[in-house]
């Protein structure tokens, strides 16, 4: 387990490795961790810009009054969007993303708005290169909500 103060090391590492395995297995394309170029405190600042956006926006402030400490919630989703951009964790969370959204209703329309939302925040913190990164990672998330819980008639 790496620890809070460890994080540039942690993309450095899976940098290397990735060095490695193109020397041992040219890729078709170059793999480089997201985390190299949005760091921790950048999506430390885009995830709590966003949640406190989401608190008063008019289509998922109801859905996601479920939230009951937005503090830790904030935390699980800044982990969550440091690990799956390429950095080692540095807490013990587990993520269930269809068991935590099952009780909220997904529907398309509010995943378009989710990822408009998220899209919009993370433009107000990063250039726009590394926000259409970004968003790429977001929009695959919401498509697997779609997928999981969107009537298909919706």
């Amino acid at each position: 387990m790496v620890t809070a103060g460890d994080f540039s090391g942690t993309c450095r590492t899976l940098t290397a490795f990735f060095r490695i395995m193109e020397q041992v297995s040219p890729p078709k394309r170059r793999l480089e961790p997201l985390c190299e170029k949005i760091t921790l405190p950048v999506i430390r600042a885009v995830v709590d810009d966003f949640y406190n956006r989401i608190q008063h926006h008019p289509t998922l402030a109801e859905p996601f009054s479920v939230v009951q400490d937005w503090e830790l919630h904030k935390d699980r989703l800044v982990h969550y969007w440091w690990t799956v951009s390429g950095g080692l964790p540095y807490k013990d969370y587990r993520y269930a993303l269809g068991d935590k959204h099952a009780p909220v209703g997904i529907t398309h329309p509010l995943v378009d708005d989710w990822l408009a939302l998220f899209h919009e925040t993370m433009l107000d913190h990063m250039d726009a290169d590394m926000a259409r990164r970004w968003h790429g990672m977001a929009t695959g998330i919401g498509e697997s909500l779609r997928l999981m819980f969107a009537p298909r008639g919706d």
